[in-house]
């Protein structure tokens, strides 16, 4: 007789954690699709609910904490508000120690995670590079190669100043990744911040942007980027002399023109183009060189800027329209 009770106890408890079991599922799918909707409130409350019935699901913890610190207001100095990025620190924290990552989904979670904790420790009110770095530490050593981790990395110095780590980092991604365009754009775009005394290493950031447009020499976005770095430099500099932001303008041009004869109708080029002589305009002595450089401009501000309707248009009309393919 005490053996059929304590079947029918097991038995029951079974029935019990089964039936939480699908309450569970059912209730983190509606959490997701308040998430997904931005809905972060009522998500919050479907996620409590999700781990009132599961309490070690770390997928359900990292959402209210992202739920949480997507309502967190940097700057707005309430108790509600603070509580808010204090629960998420919490969650994160809560579902980094349940979470085993012995799945993909698990492993993707753990990832953003670790992401967000790095993130929340490199901004105030939590502001601390050790803390940050504990956490980006265990992102990096979790996939080592990953680019994004890296990248994760080296904002983390960057945003604490530490130039040289975040310079090893940049390059260390670009050696890794040699033929990939994007990790060489992002060592020049580095480069091109004032991070050394107010100054950036501009000659460095173009030679690593002339290595990246020869990476393949068939792109005109590589050359395009290069006068993009150019015009800027010779717009925005207020260091410059004249001469030399008209050198830097003819450079540019120099790499605009190697774009439009690999892709003639590229009408962001066409236009950087045309800004290019806006330059050479501003830092012409002569009144007719002057004159000539603006028409030049304007001429090809208007046609870059026809090309871009016609693209728009012809990408509106290739598309399909609303209720297509039902």
């Amino acid at each position: 007789m005490k053996v059929k009770v304590a079947a029918l106890i097991m038995a029951s408890l079974a029935l019990t954690l089964g039936c939480e079991k699908v309450q569970a599922k059912q209730a983190l799918k509606d959490a997701h699709k308040q998430y997904r909707d931005e809905n972060y409130k009522k998500a919050i409350e479907y996620y409590e609910k999700v781990l009132a019935l599961q309490p070690d699901l770390p997928e359900a913890h990292f959402y209210l904490g992202s739920s949480h610190q997507a309502l967190f207001r940097p700057g707005k100095d309430t108790p509600d508000n603070k509580a808010h990025l204090e629960k998420a620190v919490e969650e994160y924290k809560k579902s980094l120690e349940l979470n085993d990552g012995h799945n993909a989904n698990l492993k993707t979670v753990k990832r953003n995670t670790l992401a967000a904790l790095t993130s929340i420790y490199a901004e105030e009110p939590y502001r601390n590079f050790e803390e940050a770095k504990k956490y980006a530490d265990l992102l990096v050593a979790d996939n080592p190669n990953d680019a994004r981790n890296l990248y994760a990395m080296a904002n983390l110095y960057e945003k604490f100043g530490k130039v040289m780590e975040a310079e090893e980092t940049y390059k260390k991604v670009a050696e890794m990744n040699p033929n990939d365009p994007k990790a060489c754009g992002a060592l020049a775009a580095f480069y091109n911040k004032p991070l050394w005394e107010g100054k950036s290493k501009f000659d460095q950031a173009i030679a690593t942007l002339e290595r990246c447009a020869n990476l393949d020499p068939n792109d005109p976005g590589g050359y395009q980027k290069l006068a993009t770095f150019y015009w800027d430099k010779a717009y925005r500099d207020p260091l410059l002399s004249d001469a030399q932001a008209n050198e830097y303008a003819d450079k540019g041009l120099e790499a605009v023109d190697k774009a439009l004869k690999i892709k003639p109708d590229y009408f962001d080029a066409i236009i950087f183009k045309g800004l290019l002589y806006r330059v050479k305009a501003k830092t012409a002595k002569n009144p007719r060189e002057r004159a000539e450089y603006l028409d030049q401009a304007q001429t090809l501000q208007k046609q870059g800027l026809e090309l871009k309707k016609e693209a728009a248009a012809a990408a509106a009309a290739a598309s399909p329209g609303p209720g297509a393919g039902k």
